[in-house]
């Protein structure tokens, strides 16, 4: 397996770590050989497997400050859905029934799933505050205040409590809260990648001089000449993509995603891949699992979906033996609260 990302990295570095300990346990040749390979810069061996333990611990921390992330975003998601809810609550009850009061008049434009935090922050303070001016006024005929809006009864709760200002303020607090944490969960976020970045830029060169540097250490013919490593796919066509679906079955309490195979004849195998989160970014994919070509395309998994509310990316690669590959489209899947 060649790198082909950043997910491909461990796999490839820990197949060049076995190739290396395999070479340096021949037999040293004459002089002036030695019994180890020692590349310029005197990186050995042990040299890859640090930066390959170091790249683990990164992509590790990576993976968690993106969950982080994830929580919060879904998190603000959940709490935008339901104040919007009462938006429209609170904006009809105004509409319909103090129409003869400055109220109507100033209400803000209404917000939606994708206004901004800054823009959704001030007009629900806006609301909060003309929801405050309605109970300390007077009040349309017929209409007592402070003003109460409905609840929806649960099996839980059959007979909750009306919905009040305070409520409404404590609510929009909260989902401020999720935006601070939302935000100040990106620097971390960026330092993470950052690191593993720089790790792979360490260990790709070491990578490349390797594989030049074993035919200068083997005789003609060796076994091990033949299994060395590639960095890098071997020419050849880049296949066809599979067909990707999926969604989240709640009696497994997983994410089930078919496939429709690649209709290229040259792949060989398929390798499902994730990042939490509603937008893919390909740096940031984890493997979930692989696939052998002739068998069903099907997957179970809560990678990504550990928490209720949480949303995680797949997309399935089809992979050549030389290596190359195609993404299939990607499937987001939502783990409902």
């Amino acid at each position: 397996m060649p790198i082909t990302g950043s997910s491909s990295y461990l796999p490839v570095t820990d197949t060049m770590i076995a190739h290396w300990n395999a070479l340096n346990a021949l037999p040293p040749p004459p002089p002036p050989g030695s019994a180890t390979l020692v590349l310029d810069g005197n990186r050995t061996v042990t040299t890859l497997s640090g930066l390959r333990a170091s790249l683990a611990t990164a992509r590790t921390d990576v993976e968690v400050k993106l969950n982080t992330f994830e929580f919060n975003r879904a998190d603000a998601e959940i709490k935008r859905t339901a104040l919007l809810g009462r938006v429209d609550q609170l904006v009809a009850n105004v509409r319909s029934f103090w129409g003869n009061t400055p109220f109507p008049a100033l209400l803000p434009n209404r917000p939606s799933d994708t206004t901004p935090m800054g823009d959704l922050e001030k007009a629900l303070d806006d609301l909060a505050d003309i929801w405050s001016r309605m109970n300390i006024g007077t009040p349309p005929a017929g209409i007592t205040v402070p003003l109460l809006l409905a609840t929806e009864p649960t099996a839980a709760v059959p007979s909750p409590p009306s919905y009040s200002q305070s409520s409404f303020t404590t609510d929009i607090a909260a989902l401020k809260t999720v935006h601070t944490s939302q935000k100040t969960s990106e620097v971390p976020l960026a330092n993470s990648r950052a690191t593993r970045n720089s790790l792979q830029d360490q260990i790709r060169p070491i990578l490349v001089d390797y594989r030049a540097a074993v035919p200068g250490k083997l005789p003609p013919n060796h076994p091990l000449l033949d299994t060395i490593p590639r960095y890098s796919p071997l020419p050849g066509s880049t296949p066809e993509p599979a067909t990707l679906s999926g969604t989240w079955n709640a009696g497994a309490g997983k994410a089930f995603l078919d496939a429709t195979p690649s209709p290229s004849a040259s792949v060989v195998t398929y390798q499902l891949r994730y990042v939490p989160g509603p937008t893919y970014n390909a740096e940031d994919e984890n493997i979930v699992g692989n696939i052998a070509t002739g068998s069903p395309l099907h997957f179970e998994t809560l990678a990504g979906l550990a928490t209720p509310g949480v949303t995680a990316s797949f997309r399935l690669y089809a992979i050549t033996a030389e290596g190359n590959e195609r993404a299939s489209d990607t499937v987001s899947i939502t783990r409902p609260v």
